[in-house]
């Protein structure tokens, strides 16, 4: 008779492991796929191109750019009497909608000048964004500002 019940519960137990096994192992693999998915994701949203097929436009061009920047752009008191001049080269992303983000000063003269060519980065008016494949896309953008003393 003990031997009897103990066929009967063996298979029981049995699938009761086989059950809670492939519970788990599935949620296992939903949660790693979710995962790399947001992963990519991310990744896509969050590198700007370099170099696209349409690259962003200045409204009016880059020679308006330039002069909007040079009209725009206040030459710090100290840095005028400690006559500091130089050129700070500047890197931004031109958003998929347009607007400027994400400014780093890639070669700096002096801290204020720094400052203050990213703040004139800062208020550039929307660009025209760039495209890849017919599609708007970030893209990364540089300027060289100059400061020089008369």
């Amino acid at each position: 008779m003990a031997n009897l019940k103990l066929f009967l519960v063996l298979p029981v137990i049995l699938f009761v492991l086989i059950a809670f096994s492939s519970c788990a192992a599935k949620k296992k693999v939903a949660t790693v796929q979710t995962v790399s998915k947001e992963k990519t994701m991310s990744s896509d949203q969050e590198e700007p191109f370099v170099v696209v097929e349409e690259m962003p436009m200045f409204p009016g061009g880059d020679s308006t750019l330039l002069a909007y920047i040079s009209q725009n752009t206040k030459y710090p008191e100290s840095s005028k009497t400690n006559k500091i001049q130089g050129k700070v080269i500047v890197r931004f992303c031109v958003t998929a909608l347009g607007s400027v983000d994400r400014i780093s000063v890639l070669k700096g003269v002096n801290p204020e000048l720094d400052a203050e060519a990213v703040r004139v980065v800062g208020s550039l008016p929307a660009f025209k964004p760039g495209k890849q494949g017919g599609k708007p896309v970030s893209v990364w953008y540089m300027i060289p500002i100059q400061y020089s003393l008369k």
